[in-house]
């Protein structure tokens, strides 16, 4: 905030930020009749909605007291904005007015007393946020051929001047590293700059920024260079000149000039600089013109800058050529050129699926729609930049949209899977760094061949291959981001893990560099996984969701499996060795089926369960190569694999092993591949009271004769005894089973385990190890925060502390994604500058959880062919009230099973399907927590019997519930 004076005297505190859609019917308020003579009749939403700056001031109680429209092209049709650059020079004298530097205002209004106060403090913030900027041009639309008034940057902003340090410099200097620094050298030796200051030599330099002789700015560069550390820590393979500049000059006593920032300024004869930052530090405003080195075992940030940036050297962005391919879209080729070497291509070609992508995806979160014409959509087909010049990234694609008459840009990132799809971008990270992601839109699912002609256009419901979009408007070239560059390391790709990086990846306007993935088989989303089968699912990410949520392309990927980690150090360790420093560690790596230990009673002797002592004991033998223990889609691919290359043609037994719905899931997988139902002998061992695969009975009623049907063999409560009657386990032969009477054998041929669920066990040791609270849960409080301040965690890993008394609730009771989006919530005051930090709450609220509303879903394809969808409102595991209406339709039996729960206020909280056909999740997903008069009337219309099949009549219900809850933004 600042505090200005208007032309009347009156002093106001103002505030000056960039314009937003909400400020439009504002803004025209202020358009006076002397404002529409010298700029025309304007559209303020088009004008908002295409401008490349627009900035408006406010007073404290927000309301506008000035704005301004910056645009890279004149106002109106005096000249083509393709060609302006020759206009200026030729009418005007203007040849220092490059696109690069120049903006042009299409718009200036303010109240009558704030004028020139509006007028200072725009030009301010504009000089200040956008440095490249060094020209400001305003035509008078009526006198267009005698008047342009032209704005230096020098002119509000004063060039300052930079000059070596001297101790005189020190009082000045201080204040300024107390603010912006943490050096304990500041407190512990006061005249330590001072020193640091006369100790200046050959190999060690200083120097200060001065304005009206009062010095602003101090840098310190040092010629002492650790080649050995940069050329083992970074990836430096595309800057063999700066490598071959250091082995020339390493033996030479001035190096200096490749060291630091601050000699390239004075010295611009050396190409390069570098400069390392710790990754905690807030990004500064110097670092926007260096580049990000990739790094290759994890350091601190380091990042180059090269001699363009510095020195600003012409740089230039020309179309390069049109060609029109066999398809009839036309393409555009545009190159970049600075001192006359071409540095960069993009190739792009007019969006032929806008409407597509407008049904699919979110853009109008970025975007009025309405205010783009078809013909102002491209798309990115191919994109190659010098690294050296990657901070001109935004300068690229404002020069592509002027030239090629486009306001938008789209680049569609495909999965591994359609990889041949993808476009050739290089690097992509220059792309994402000027983009915003688009997140997905929740689609309705139409029942096409029943609407016939009344269905949605075939554009909009054709089954493409799915993409992660992003999106770059003219207006976004000039929005500035948050380089976050804090070491924020996710364990675990579970439906929590993968929600919390949705959250943090679509944030339009921060960019996180370090986010790191560690899961034991990669990114769930780098292969199509849809027939995997085997295991139930949550609906939370299917592989389209994967790759259609901006999360693939924004983290690495570390495969490996966690066996410690290093609080005092920071960094975990995983299996094969490596080490993975971090800052913020989050586990999520929920719960895993484990290999079943047998019992090893003797099972030749008559024993029953009942005499058992105990059953929970690890396992610690080899596992046998047809023993399959399935924890995610990985598992499941190998397992299916093998069953087709060694299992299909043979006559042994496949034995399931388990008691929750993933055993049936399995079965029915095993009957999809051909195995015959007398060959599969389900195994379940006893439940827990009051724990059940199944909360409807008539479902596994169904269930149960469907697989009776297929004579799948049914074995009831066995605790596994022995693998191969207690010799060499592998290859398994034989399993044996005790059970309430005579114990069981059983012929094996693939042992498939879906049992002994819970943490895994060198996750366990990593925590014990590390001295984090563990009572069968790792334990965290209401915040997510574990024992470690550092590290966080979430998902059904987890159980709150005993001092909340609160035991029955666990994040296992509740959904999932929603855990995890609220995780990422709760960090993200810690790196976002636009969120105020959450007041203190009261000591009283310290003892009190978050219970969360979303509905825990549970589905999958069950024997007899039954799709199954079940749907229910969190609740303690020891607690199961009972419903007070129910509206039940069709017989599980038949394939057309449907049951709604009504609760006392008649909001649907239970939803039950089983369906021989498959079923629109999505839409019946949003029925949820919706009250039945929204449906229709519908608990009314059922007991006047008007209801026979809830599949049918209530599916424009349905469709239009759908819309309802679209209209919500999906995160």
């Amino acid at each position: 905030m600042r505090t200005v004076t208007s032309d009347s005297a009156r002093e106001v505190t103002v505030t000056v930020r960039r314009s937003e859609s909400a400020d439009a019917e504002e803004i025209d308020g202020l358009i006076s009749p002397s404002a529409q003579a010298v700029f025309g009749r304007v559209n303020v939403i088009h004008l908002l909605e295409k401008a490349n700056l627009a900035v408006t001031l406010t007073n404290e109680k927000g309301d506008i007291l000035g704005h301004a429209s910056f645009f890279d092209h004149p106002i109106g049709d005096l000249v083509d904005q393709t060609q302006w650059e020759a206009f200026l020079q030729e009418h005007f004298s203007a040849g220092q007015c490059t696109p690069l530097n120049t903006l042009f205002l299409h718009l200036f209004v303010a109240r009558t007393d704030f004028t020139t106060a509006s007028v200072k403090e725009i030009m301010r913030y504009e000089q200040t946020k956008t440095p490249f900027l060094k020209i400001l041009v305003s035509f008078d639309k009526i006198h267009i051929s005698c008047l342009a008034l032209i704005c230096h940057r020098k002119a509000h902003c004063p060039r300052p001047h930079v000059r070596a340090a001297r101790v005189e410099d020190h009082n000045d200097i201080i204040p300024l590293l107390d603010e912006q620094t943490n050096l304990l050298s500041i407190s512990h030796q006061p005249f330590f700059l001072a020193a640091l200051i006369e100790a200046e030599d050959e190999e060690h330099h200083t120097a200060v920024c001065e304005i009206n002789g009062v010095a602003v700015g101090f840098i310190c560069a040092s010629a002492e260079v650790n080649l050995k550390l940069l050329l083992g820590r970074f990836e430096l393979s595309e800057f063999d000149e700066m490598i071959k500049l250091f082995l020339l000059l390493q033996n030479t006593p001035k190096m200096l000039d490749i060291v630091d920032v601050c000699y390239l300024c004075l010295c611009q004869d050396q190409n390069f600089c570098v400069i390392t930052v710790p990754n905690l530090s807030t990004e500064f405003p110097l670092l926007q013109n260096f580049i990000r080195l990739k790094f290759c075992v994890f350091p601190k940030i380091t990042n180059e800058q090269h001699r363009y940036s510095v020195e600003s050297r012409k740089f230039d962005v020309f179309l390069f050529g049109s060609l029109v391919p066999q398809d009839a879209v036309p393409l555009q080729a545009f190159i970049t050129q600075a001192d006359a070497e071409i540095v960069g291509i993009v190739i792009i070609r007019d969006e032929q699926d806008i409407e597509y992508i407008r049904a699919h995806y979110n853009i109008e979160s970025f975007i009025y729609f309405s205010h783009h014409g078809y013909d102002e959509h491209a798309q990115i087909l191919h994109f190659v930049l010098k690294t050296t010049i990657q901070h001109f990234s935004k300068n690229f694609f404002k020069e592509v949209l002027r030239l090629a008459r486009k306001s938008c840009l789209y680049l569609r990132i495909y999965p591994s899977y359609h990889s041949q799809e993808n476009s050739c971008v290089h690097h992509l990270h220059y792309v994402l760094n000027c983009a915003v992601p688009v997140c997905p839109r929740r689609q309705i699912i139409y029942p096409l061949e029943e609407l016939g002609i009344n269905a949605p256009s075939r554009r909009l419901t054709e089954d493409q291959a799915p993409f992660a979009l992003s999106l770059v408007s003219r207006k976004l070239t000039m929005e500035p981001k948050v380089t976050i560059n804090t070491r924020i390391v996710l364990v675990g790709a579970s439906d929590t893990g993968l929600a919390f990086l949705e959250v943090l990846c679509s944030c339009p306007h921060l960019r996180f560099n370090n986010l790191t993935l560690i899961s034991t088989h990669g990114f769930p989303g780098d292969y199509n996984h849809e027939d995997a089968g085997f295991l139930s699912t949550s609906h939370a990410y299917s592989s389209r969701d994967l790759a259609q949520i901006p999360v693939r392309s924004f983290i690495s990927v570390v495969t490996g499996k966690l066996v410690g980690i290093r609080r005092k150090s920071k960094y975990v360790l995983l299996s094969s060795g490596e080490k993975v420093p971090y800052d913020h560690l989050i586990l999520c790596t929920g719960l895993q089926y484990r290999v079943p230990c047998p019992t090893g009673v003797d099972v030749s002797q008559p024993v029953t369960n009942s005499q058992l002592h105990s059953t929970h004991s690890r396992y610690t033998g080899p596992v046998p190569s047809n023993l399959f223990t399935l924890n995610d889609l990985h598992d499941c691919m190998a397992a299916r694999r093998w069953l087709c290359a060694n299992f299909l043609e043979l006559e042994d037994n496949a034995i399931v092993y388990g008691n929750n719905i993933d055993v049936y899931t399995t079965v029915e997988t095993l009957l999809k591949l051909g195995i015959r139902g007398s060959r599969i002998h389900l195994v379940l061992f006893p439940p827990e009271p009051g724990v059940s695969s199944f909360l409807d009975s008539s479902v596994e009623k169904a269930v149960a004769m469907a697989m009776e049907n297929a004579m799948v063999q049914i074995h009831r409560n066995c605790v596994l005894a022995q693998f191969n009657n207690g010799k060499q386990p592998d290859p398994l032969t034989s399993a044996s089973f005790t059970t309430d009477a005579e114990p069981l054998h059983l012929q094996c041929g693939v042992f498939i385990n879906l049992s002994n669920k819970g943490v895994d066990y060198d996750a366990f040791n990593s925590f014990n190890k590390s001295f984090l609270v563990f009572d069968g849960r790792l334990v965290i409080n209401s915040t997510f925060r574990t024992a470690d301040s550092s590290i966080w965690a979430a998902g059904p890993l987890t159980k709150f502390s005993r001092r909340y008394y609160i035991d029955e609730w666990t994040h296992a009771n509740f959904n999932s994604k929603e855990v995890g989006q609220d995780l990422a919530a709760m960090m993200l005051p810690l790196f976002d500058p636009t969120v105020e930090p959450a007041e203190a709450p009261p000591p009283e609220t310290d003892r009190l959880v978050l219970l969360y509303k979303q509905a825990k879903i549970q589905g999958g394809k069950l024997p007899g062919g039954y799709h199954y969808l079940h749907v229910t409102k969190p609740s303690p595991t020891d607690l199961t009230g009972p419903h007070d209406r129910a509206i039940v339709t069709g017989q599980p039996e038949r394939g057309d099973y449907f049951c709604l729960h009504l609760d006392c206020y008649e909001l649907v909280e239970t939803l039950t399907c089983l369906s021989l056909k498959p079923l629109p999740v999505s839409n019946y997903l949003s029925l949820y927590m919706k009250h039945q008069q929204l449906l229709g009337q519908l608990l009314s219309r059922y007991q006047q019997g008007l209801i026979p099949d809830l599949y049918r009549p209530q599916q424009n219900q349905h469709h239009s519930e759908v819309q309802f809850t679209d209209s919500r933004q999906l995160r």
